[in-house]
C-alpha cells in the first residue's frame, strides 16, 4: 500500500508542477468566464448609431389625415430615422454622404400593394436595422387594413400583432414548475464536460505509460514495484490531478466572473434586475398582451435544480468513468512502443463515448425514453447520458443501478487492464494482436 501511494504522489507532483498544468489552470477559468460575460457585452455593445431618410409617398392618410408612415417608425440606439417629402432631394444627401440609407415608400396600381425601395451609398446598411424597419412597415401597414377596411378595435390589433401565450409545465406529483429549456442547457453541458475529462486525462495515462515504457523507465519501477500496483497508483494520481484542476476552475471562475461584475456593475445591471425580480408571477392575466421579461423565468428555473444531486451525480460519474476508461486507456498505453501503433486499440475504446454524443439529440427530446434510459444504465455510455437526464429528475432506483452496474465493470476492467499491462509493460518490438491479448486475458497466475 505504501508503495501504491508513492506512485500517487509521484503522478500527482509531477503533473501539478508542470508549467501545462499551470497554463491550463489559468486559461480555464479565463474561458469558462469569457463564455457567461462576453455574450452580456456584445447583447449591450452599441454601434455607430445609423443616419436613414424615409420618404413617405404612398399618400395614404388615416382618418384623422395623419400620414400612414410619416412619424411612426421607431428610433433606436443602432437607427435614427428623420422624414422628408422629397425623394430627389434626399437621394441628393445621400450621395453627398449625410445619411447612410433613403427608404421609399411608394403605392403602385392602387392600394394595396405597398412597394419599398431602398437606396444605399457605397456601404450596405445594418442587416437587422433594415430587418426591424421593414417588420414595422408591413405591422402599420397591417393596422391601417383591418383598423379601417374590417373594423378591428384597436385592442383586438394590439392582441393579434403579440399574441403570446405564456406555457407553464408542472410536474402533477410534486406540484413543481418544470423549466425544459434550462435542464436541457444544463444536461448538455454536464454530458460534454464528461466526455472533456474523460478524454483529457484518460490521453495522460496513455501519455504516462508509453513514455515510461518507451523510455525503459518501467524496467527500474517494476523491480520494485508490482505492475498492477504502478497502474493503480497512476490512475489514482492523475484523477487527483484532474479533480484539483477541476475544483481551481470552479473556484477562479468564480473569482473572475465576481471581479468584472465589480469591475463594471452597470453592464450586469440587467442581470441583477432579473435576480431581484426572480419570484415575481404574473399580477393580472388579462395583462398577456404587454411584454414581459423572461429574466425571472430564467432564474427561477436555475433555482429549481437540486443541485445537491447534480454535483454528486456529477463528482461520482466524473471519477468513475475516468477510471473506467483510464484503466483502458493504461491497458493500451502499455501496447504502444516505438513500433507500435496505438490507435487500432484507442479507436475501439473510445467508440461507446461517440455514440453517446451523437445519441444527443435524441436524449434530450425524450430524457425518460428507453435509448435514454438502456445508455444510462450500460456503463461505458452512462457517465454522459446519466448527466444528461439527471436535471430532469432520474429515479432513485435508476441512478443506484447505474452506479452498481459502473462499479462492477470498473472492477472487471481495472483487473483486465492489469493483466494486459503487465505482459506488455516489458514487450518491445513485438507487433500485438487482439489474439494475443486474449491468451494474456485467459493465462491464470
Amino acid at each position: 500500500m505504501n508503495k501504491i501511494k508513492i506512485i500517487i504522489k509521484r503522478e500527482y507532483l509531477t503533473r501539478v508542477r508542470k508549467k501545462s498544468f499551470l497554463v491550463m489552470t489559468i486559461l480555464g477559468p479565463l474561458l469558462i468566464s469569457a463564455l457567461w460575460v462576453i455574450p452580456i457585452f456584445l447583447s449591450q455593445a452599441t454601434d455607430s448609431q445609423s443616419n436613414i431618410i424615409v420618404v413617405d409617398g404612398t399618400g395614404v392618410k388615416e382618418k384623422d389625415a395623419a400620414p400612414l408612415f410619416e412619424g411612426k417608425l421607431r428610433s433606436d440606439k443602432n437607427v435614427k430615422i428623420e422624414y422628408m417629402n422629397d425623394l430627389d432631394k434626399a437621394k441628393l444627401l445621400l450621395k453627398e454622404g449625410s445619411t447612410e440609407a433613403v427608404l421609399s415608400i411608394t403605392r403602385i396600381n392602387g392600394m394595396p400593394p405597398i412597394k419599398s425601395f431602398w437606396y444605399h451609398g457605397d456601404n450596405e446598411i445594418n442587416a437587422l436595422a433594415m430587418q426591424d424597419i421593414e417588420t414595422q412597415i408591413s405591422t402599420l401597414f397591417k393596422d391601417y387594413y383591418l383598423k379601417y377596411n374590417c373594423g378591428v378595435s384597436d385592442s383586438a390589433i394590439a392582441f393579434i400583432n403579440n399574441p403570446k401565450v405564456d406555457f407553464y409545465s408542472e410536474n402533477i406529483n410534486t406540484g413543481e414548475r418544470t423549466f425544459r429549456e434550462i435542464k436541457m442547457v444544463l444536461g448538455v453541458a454536464l454530458g460534454f464536460m464528461i466526455y472533456f475529462f474523460i478524454f483529457l486525462f484518460g490521453s495522460q495515462v496513455i501519455r504516462s505509460v508509453s513514455e515510461e515504457k518507451m523510455n525503459r523507465i518501467v524496467e527500474v519501477l517494476v523491480s520494485s514495484i508490482k505492475p498492477t500496483q504502478l497502474l493503480i497508483g497512476k490512475l489514482v494520481g492523475i484523477a487527483l490531478v484532474g479533480l484539483t484542476q477541476f475544483l481551481l476552475w470552479i473556484v477562479l471562475t468564480f473569482a473572475v466572473v465576481t471581479a468584472v461584475q465589480n469591475a463594471m456593475p452597470e453592464r450586469f445591471a440587467s442581470v441583477q434586475q432579473g435576480k431581484i425580480t426572480m419570484n415575481e408571477q404574473i399580477a393580472n392575466a388579462e395583462q398577456l398582451s404587454e411584454p414581459t421579461n423572461d429574466n425571472p423565468d430564467i432564474i427561477q428555473g436555475l433555482f429549481s435544480i437540486n443541485y445537491s444531486v447534480v454535483i454528486g451525480c456529477f463528482l461520482f460519474f466524473f471519477i468513475t468513468g475516468y477510471f473506467l476508461y483510464g484503466s483502458l486507456f493504461g491497458a493500451v498505453g502499455s501496447l504502444i512502443d516505438v513500433d507500435t501503433d496505438g490507435q487500432q486499440f484507442t479507436l475501439p475504446i473510445t467508440i461507446p463515448l461517440i455514440i453517446a454524443m451523437v445519441c444527443l439529440p435524441t436524449i434530450m427530446n425524450n430524457p425518460s425514453g428507453p435509448m435514454a434510459f438502456w445508455l444510462s444504465i450500460i456503463p461505458f455510455t452512462s457517465p454522459i447520458i446519466m448527466m444528461m437526464r439527471i436535471p430532469f429528475g432520474v429515479p432513485g432506483w435508476q441512478i443506484l443501478l447505474s452506479a452498481g452496474l459502473m462499479l462492477i465493470t470498473i472492477w472487471g476492467s481495472v483487473w483486465m487492464s492489469a493483466k494486459i499491462y503487465r505482459t506488455a509493460i516489458l514487450l518491445y518490438g513485438k507487433k500485438i494482436t487482439y489474439k494475443e491479448i486474449w491468451k494474456w486475458l485467459r493465462f491464470k497466475n
